[in-house]
């Protein structure tokens, strides 16, 4: 049975481009930078929801934002674009989490009532175990417990609600994914542990229009938390607004061409991305409060360079039996990729998450 979606024709000023870009395994994209540092847990909504080989994806990525990244492809080799109401959020509520950590001091009297980090350990010996050197368990069932326990400490009544991909479209993958951003919002109040040139000529959004308007009232309510978020919301919503026209069938081909003004051009080999302007303009940086150094972005320009990642990482400790381990849960977008679906290539974000030995 075909999932809910909205597939719109953009143009037909652009022809498009059957080019097979250089994929690998995500497995090997993620394979940590030391061979001290262990690959502890891996999962991707790709697992889930894959036309083609469920764990590949592009290698050399144009930037290390995979929702950017496939926006940018498409944009670039004039493909098909594919994309759904979680890899929107997840993006936004990544800002958020950021915008929070940026700035948490500030915003400490919102969530909390103590002063430092508050340890919440979590008992996970029924789901969680090490055996001959390896954990086996039920990671986002452990995950959930952590998100559960912050979500009754905090002072923001419904916050894991409210972060949480709640869509038609969600996957075990995407849902997690967000319960780690939450906890990455959270994270310098709580200590964790654990026991135990071109254009688009297609869009598909996918979902129903039911899951794009609720995405639309939970950016909305954003503005209730009193975060100060309007420099940013007032760029995004607009978006957002786009992104929902775009699903009834009223397309603005202007607003599509308008996502990036100046783009990389893809070199000879098929995946060299190389810069060609010193900026990026149009809406794609709407999509980000902050760029990878942590600055606001004010205005619809930003530097290849300094699209954030779409990573988060949450330090956290587990106890089993007499060992007792430092990891690092990682959770957000790892990359983007192409299917070729009825004679066409698509490019859609891929979202995912991990479990690292902390640095």
């Amino acid at each position: 049975m075909t999932s809910p979606r909205s597939t719109q024709k953009i143009t037909d000023k652009v022809e498009p481009k059957d080019q097979l870009l250089v994929h690998g395994d995500i497995k090997d994209y993620y394979k940590p930078w030391s061979d001290k540092l262990k690959l502890r847990a891996f999962s991707s909504d790709y697992a889930e929801n894959s036309h083609s080989n469920p764990t590949s994806i592009i290698w050399e990525q144009s930037t290390p934002h995979g929702l950017a990244s496939a926006i940018i492809n498409a944009y670039t080799l004039h493909q098909h674009l594919r994309f759904s109401p979680d890899d929107v959020w997840l993006t936004i509520v990544q800002g958020v989490s950021n915008h929070i950590s940026y700035n948490a001091e500030r915003f400490r009297y919102l969530f909390v009532n103590h002063e430092g980090k508050e340890d919440v350990m979590m008992d996970a010996r029924d789901i969680l175990g090490y055996v001959s050197g390896n954990f086996i368990g039920d990671w986002p069932q452990a995950i959930t417990r952590l998100t559960d326990a912050i979500d009754k400490r905090v002072k923001k009544v419904g916050l894991k609600q409210l972060f949480e991909c709640d869509f038609s479209t969600s996957t075990n993958a995407s849902i997690t994914a967000s319960r780690i951003t939450l906890l990455h919002a959270m994270k310098e109040y709580f200590m964790f542990s654990l026991r135990g040139g071109c254009g688009i000529p297609k869009v598909t959004l996918d979902g129903t229009l039911k899951d794009w308007l609720h995405l639309q009232e939970k950016v909305t309510k954003l503005r209730d938390l009193g975060l100060n978020l309007d420099f940013w919301l007032d760029r995004l919503e607009p978006v957002i607004t786009q992104f929902i026209a775009t699903y009834k069938g009223n397309v603005d081909e202007d607003f599509w061409n308008m996502v990036i003004f100046q783009v990389p051009k893809i070199g000879a080999s098929g995946y060299d991305v190389m810069g060609t302007q010193s900026c990026w303009d149009g809406w794609i940086s709407s999509l980000f409060p902050y760029n990878e150094s942590k600055m606001k972005i004010v205005k619809n320009s930003i530097l290849p360079s300094e699209i954030p990642s779409g990573l988060v990482h949450v330090p956290f400790k587990l106890s089993i039996e007499e060992e007792n381990f430092k990891l690092s849960f990682a959770a957000g977008f790892l990359g983007a990729r192409q299917d070729k679906i009825n004679e066409e290539y698509v490019v859609s974000p891929v979202i995912g998450w991990y479990i690292i030995d902390a640095i």
